[in-house]
């Protein structure tokens, strides 16, 4: 039996003469470790200057890794917070809940799953009286296994971050709340699985810069995903939920900052994502992926918001194994972000969805399949050398591909319920577009359905506007395609919105 158990707390500040601030933490934490393999857990607070940089991070994780055959596990229960003042900065971060990972290993081979929950915050003197405020917070599981086995990652709690520079109005802040979980099953010792190039979970990020120039931008990035792959015999699940939110004031701003009410930026999504990736015969694959997210940029050259619900799922099959098959869904999202100035400009996106769900499905060797549904809504507000502009885009769409000729099946559902609407704004200016629904955007291809291949596709919803004055200029557009003769099959739709104007 071999594991290492460790949970780290540094604190380093560099003193010249005397101590320049005061460090405090409190709440705690506790853990436990067993079993034949690797289990590493670790929790970080740092202060790295007290006169410049300091950055201070705070958080637990727990990791559970083998080689070969084995069993381990490890579970730890934590709560923490800190503040500092420090350099002419405040800072503080805190945490609170359970991670917990376990993994075992029937065969040769190797895996890892790993969960987190943590936040780090930051802050940067750049000179005369410049700075940079960073901060960021997660709740995420990852791993992969190689090999016959089963790997189990959770982590649930909330992690959050605020900083603010002192004396100035500048302050960035985030949180997270929620679950996230990932369950590897390798059925073979060729299984290869993985949560492909980023954690599934929870994420925010803000920033606020002032350099040393004048110029001032501020960022806000809230999003929750999931993603799997399998490749040869084996089943993945993952699912994340919750809420992300977080937003950031600059050096222009004027008035008393006040949460998701008067940020120069800010971004939020809140919602309920999962995935499932099986394949069962050599060289077969599967692989889901999900994203809600919500961004907002302010900074000299304009503002810009974007955000939506994503959802991919995609399967081929070499083997003639009973299926290979993919599903991802994203459920009661709501997403949202703005950025303004102090002179009544304003961009702003948000929307609600009650489902969003791609699948594939393969029955057969030399099959494929393929679906996606996205919606994304995106404006600006553009400040050029003699006037200002703005373009905003929306866009519902839906996709499907099956192998002509062969028992596969792709589809993708969009709706019933939900709307959503993007605009941007002055005094002389106002713009819009957006959608209501019953909504049923919907693509579905069969590509071995007897005694024809079936492809349908259609894009249906109460209403969809865009509105521009008071000389803006407007489009609606829904194309569409079906098509049964082309390999692959394919069906898609889409709805389209967006508008132009400057002054």
């Amino acid at each position: 039996m071999r594991y290492r158990f460790q949970i780290v707390l540094l604190v380093y500040a560099a003193l010249i003469s005397q101590s320049c601030a005061l460090t405090e933490i409190t709440g705690g934490w506790s853990a436990v470790a067993n079993g034949d393999g690797t289990s590493l857990s670790l929790g970080e607070s740092t202060v790295s200057s007290c006169f410049g940089d300091p950055l201070v991070t705070l958080g637990i994780t727990s990791t559970s890794s083998l080689f070969g055959i084995g069993s381990v596990s490890d579970q730890k229960i934590g709560s923490q917070s800190l503040e500092l003042p420090l350099g002419g900065f405040e800072l503080s971060v805190a945490y609170d809940g359970t991670v917990s990972s376990e993994l075992t290993l029937t065969s040769s081979g190797s895996g890892s799953v790993t969960s987190k929950i943590g936040s780090t915050a930051s802050a940067a003197s750049t000179g005369e009286g410049s700075y940079d405020l960073l901060g960021f917070a997660d709740i995420t599981t990852e791993g992969y296994l190689r090999g016959s086995g089963t790997g189990h990652a959770s982590a649930d709690g909330m992690a959050e971050y605020n900083v603010k520079a002192s004396g100035t109005p500048s302050e960035i802040w985030g949180s997270v709340s929620g679950e996230s979980s990932l369950n590897l099953v390798g059925l073979s010792s060729n299984s290869l699985l993985s949560t492909g190039g980023q954690p599934n979970g929870l994420h925010t990020d803000s920033r606020s810069v002032k350099n040393i120039n004048g110029k001032i931008s501020s960022a806000s990035t809230s999003k929750i995903f999931t993603e799997a792959s399998v490749i040869n015999e084996g089943k993945a699940n993952v699912t994340s939920s919750g809420t992300a939110q977080g937003g950031a004031w600059d050096s222009s701003f004027s008035g008393i900052n006040q949460r998701l009410l008067n940020e120069n930026v800010a971004s939020s999504v809140t919602g309920e994502l999962m995935g499932y990736a099986e394949a069962n015969g050599h060289l077969d694959a599967s692989h889901v992926s999900s994203i809600l997210q919500a961004e907002s940029a302010n900074d000299s050259s304009g503002m810009l918001v974007s955000g939506g619900p994503a959802s991919y799922a995609a399967v081929t099959q070499s083997s003639d194994a009973a299926r290979t098959y993919a599903e991802t869904w994203i459920n009661n999202s709501i997403w949202g972000s703005v950025a303004r100035t102090n002179n009544n400009q304003i961009v702003v996106e948000w929307g609600n969805l009650s489902n969003l769900g791609s699948g594939a499905h393969t029955y057969e060797a030399g099959s494929n399949a393929l679906s996606f549904g996205k919606i994304l809504m995106m404006t600006d507000y553009l400040f050029q050398t003699d006037q200002v502009s703005s373009v905003g885009n929306m866009s519902l769409d839906t996709y499907a591909e099956a192998t002509k000729g062969k028992t596969a099946i792709a589809g993708t559902l969009m709706g019933p319920d939900g709307d959503g609407t993007l605009s941007s704004s002055d005094e002389f200016m106002q713009n819009a577009a957006g959608f209501t629904g019953g909504l049923d955007h919907y693509s579905f291809v069969d590509a071995g359905r007897t005694p024809f291949p079936t492809v349908e596709t259609r894009a249906i919803l109460t209403r969809a506007y865009v509105s521009s004055n008071p000389r803006g200029s407007e489009r609606l557009n829904q194309p569409f395609k079906v098509d049964t003769t082309v390999d692959p099959n394919v069906g898609w739709s889409r709805t389209d919105g967006s508008y132009l104007q400057a002054h």
